[in-house]
């Protein structure tokens, strides 16, 4: 960055459910703030609050410093970084990207490698964490890349996640295939709580006994969230949507096709997608599955 005494200027690109959060604390921490989303719409309350609005990827990318993406797949990344009106097209030189969303560790790669031609510097840095977590600061983050360039990137890393689970955890790709094996548990997770609730369904067990075993036993140890979703469902805003998990997912057989269990779980997720439920919140998964018609 061209200044050590001058806060970054930033563009924020992606404002979901997720990217708002994170670019209203780059405006709070006092940075010059340029974002862009695809449905202009959604940079409205940023732009209230005092952020520049851009008319592109491109036009976004002029005159900064870092350049953050929080995207939906690797499609939509490859075309705001490399579009006829994509970052590479705007940026300059040593301009750092640091792209948020979950793409898996070959696009990761594959992005950081075309970015080299323009002379444009990557970092993969997604987030773990819902809505909760990314209005207060304390998400966590798994960073790939150059030591100095995810070293340039941690203090704006550390606006949206909490500092102690901000971590460095390899190469380029490194946090992308980090954030696969993380999501590849909750995954697991909730299938297997699913399948759970509809064999004691089936067995004709007591809804409140069930409940109880299965939050008291090995997987409401590992995933504590069960008891409230047992308890009064899921929400109704969903954080994070079925739909996304089963991207998620299908990105970890992508690397590895070998993962029955995860092929598994990526089955249901496209199950409920096309009952209608994809954009529902994950923590509806178990519950859905229980109550699916076969």
């Amino acid at each position: 960055m061209s200044d050590d005494h001058r806060r970054p200027r930033v563009a924020f690109l992606g404002l979901g459910r997720m990217g708002t959060p994170m670019a209203r604390h780059v405006l709070t921490a006092g940075h010059d703030l340029t974002v862009w989303n695809r449905s202009p719409g959604k940079t409205e309350p940023l732009a209230a609050a005092g952020a520049s609005v851009a008319g592109s990827p491109a036009e976004a990318a002029a005159g900064r410093d870092v350049v953050v993406l929080m995207l939906a797949d690797p499609d939509a990344v490859e075309q705001v970084l490399f579009g006829p009106d994509g970052v590479a097209a705007g940026a300059a030189p040593n301009t750092l990207v640091v792209d948020g969303s979950t793409i898996g560790p070959d696009a990761s790669r594959r992005m950081a490698e075309r970015l080299r031609e323009p002379r444009l510097r990557y970092v993969d840095a997604p987030v773990y964490g819902s809505v909760g977590p990314a209005t207060e600061g304390t998400l966590g983050v798994l960073a790939g890349g150059a030591e100095a360039d995810v070293a340039a990137a941690r203090p704006l890393l550390e606006l949206w996640g909490d500092p102690k689970q901000v971590r460095h955890v390899g190469p380029t790709g490194a946090g992308s295939a980090a954030k696969l094996v993380r999501n590849l548990t909750l995954g697991l997770a909730l299938a297997g709580i699913g399948d759970a609730l509809r064999l004691a369904a089936t067995l004709e067990l007591p809804g409140d006994v069930v409940d109880e075993l299965i939050a008291a036993g090995p997987l409401g140890a590992a995933f504590p969230g069960v008891r409230q979703i047992l308890a009064a469902g899921p929400p109704e805003t969903a954080s994070f949507t079925v739909d996304m998990l089963t991207k998620d997912l299908r990105l970890c057989l992508a690397a590895e096709p070998r993962l029955p269990l995860v092929d598994a779980a990526r089955a249901v997720g496209e199950a409920v997608h096309a009952d209608g439920h994809g954009p529902d919140d994950t923590r509806a998964l178990p519950l859905l599955m229980r109550d699916a018609q076969r």
